[in-house]
């Protein structure tokens, strides 16, 4: 009788982990393939094989059972031997019904067009893109095709709904009785903002695609009468004579320049005692390899193909003091989301 060998154990090397930062991408093409098959919901109701797996999704089974190995290796499903496989929490994550659903963000983040764009990331890091003085580059957002801006727009909602709680909870609005939220999307925070404050009234000011989402977000939460939705862009104007003004990750999308021009339209609609929100990540002054400083880094180098940034306090308050607002408050919030307390709530004053 032949006697099998005791397996070695492991001992992982430094070449190992920098293999797996390499190959990053086998995993996330991974999980933008499950994201796009619907997989976790296929197998929401227990412990699966993979042939049913394959008929439920209509892959072949045999290429299905490789997918599944690298999910398992994951941590995102548990291979429970002879071909079954079974959820774990993390993988309960791309289910489109669940309470963290990051389905729409693994079709967006995780997608051959993301992964494409940031291939030409060694041009970029050579020569940044620029806009002109008076105007910004094109805007990104205003030129996606319709079946992009609504997978943008879902997963921009996964994280407005994981945050707008930390907003709601953390800063006062009861003293404002009108609120503009620009650039706002669906529509989300500003229902967050509007429930948690019976007395306040909101508009959701955004390019038209998000407007016909956003009118649905604000009626489906009962707010339509305490609300309003105006089409427009925020480089040209935004609505005059209100209280407050707030922008949820909108500035790190542009440069310098571009910021300028928006927050010099904010001002001129801003009354004396107006106040300006932003929602933004504060980048860290040093990096290191804790969770909040990994994703300001993923952040400020992904904001680079639009010419934007993610920046620090001092940049926050010498981009407001250059469009003649001041920097009056710093509100640290830690978003549902990630549990990481890398994002605020800075608030500015007109100088």
């Amino acid at each position: 009788m032949t006697r099998a060998a005791a397996p070695l154990p492991d001992a992982p090397t430094t070449a190992t982990a920098v293999f797996q930062m390499i190959t990053g991408h086998y995993l996330s093409t991974a999980v933008n393939a499950a994201a796009r098959l619907e997989l976790a919901d296929a197998m929401a109701d227990g412990v699966h094989d993979h042939q049913t797996l394959a008929r439920r999704t209509g892959t072949h089974p045999d290429s299905l059972l490789r997918l599944l190995y690298l999910l398992a290796s994951a941590g995102l499903v548990t291979d429970e031997g002879e071909g079954r496989f079974a959820l774990t929490e993390a993988g309960r994550l791309l289910r489109k019904d669940a309470d963290l659903s990051l389905h729409a963000v693994a079709l967006m983040h995780a997608g051959p067009g993301h992964i494409q764009r940031w291939f030409p990331l060694p041009e970029l890091l050579r020569e940044p893109p620029k806009g002109s003085e008076d105007k910004p580059r094109g805007n990104p957002f205003a030129q996606m095709p319709p079946h992009v801006a609504q997978i943008f727009h879902r997963a921009m909602t996964f994280f407005s709904q994981h945050t707008s709680e930390a907003v709601v909870r953390s800063y006062d609005f009861g003293r404002f009785r009108s609120l503009v939220d620009v650039g706002g999307g669906e529509g989300t925070l500003l229902a967050a903002v509007l429930r948690a404050n019976p007395e306040l009234r909101g508009t959701l000011f955004d390019l038209p695609s998000a407007g016909e989402a956003g009118r649905g977000t604000l009626a489906e939460a009962g707010l339509a009468g305490r609300s309003e939705v105006v089409d427009g862009d925020f480089f040209t104007s935004v609505p005059a004579g209100h209280d407050a003004y707030l922008l949820k990750s909108v500035l790190h999308d542009w440069d310098d320049d571009a910021s300028r021009i928006l927050l010099a339209n904010i001002h001129a609609a801003m009354k004396p005692d107006s106040r300006l929100l932003l929602v933004e990540t504060i980048r860290p002054d040093r990096f290191d390899t804790t969770a909040g400083s990994l994703l300001a880094a993923y952040s400020h180098l992904g904001m680079l193909f639009n010419g934007g940034a993610e920046r620090s306090e001092r940049e926050f308050r010498s981009l407001l003091g250059g469009a003649g607002l001041e920097l009056t408050e710093i509100t640290w919030i830690r978003p549902a989301w990630s549990g990481v307390a890398n994002t605020a709530v800075i608030e500015a004053a007109v100088a």
